[in-house]
């Protein structure tokens, strides 16, 4: 199964407002609820979350890099 790790702690950590920030969740939301669309899911593993896919052609038409 294609995943990667998500990893919250670096969503903001370039942002120097809050409007800058907003903005980048605003953005992060409508990413996360395309890929819900998409089949996409998110998995507890090993103390992380992974976003994956079952399909790893959809996975990488995202762009995504698989993780082993």
């Amino acid at each position: 199964m294609a995943s990667f790790t998500w990893n919250e702690s670096t969503l903001s950590a370039d942002c120097g407002t809050l409007e800058d920030m907003a903005e980048r969740f605003e953005d992060t939301a409508a990413l996360m609820r395309r890929l819900a669309q998409t089949g996409f899911a998110v998995k507890q593993q090993e103390g992380t979350r992974k976003i994956t896919h079952v399909n790893d052609e959809i996975f990488k038409s995202f762009g995504f890099i698989i993780e082993d």
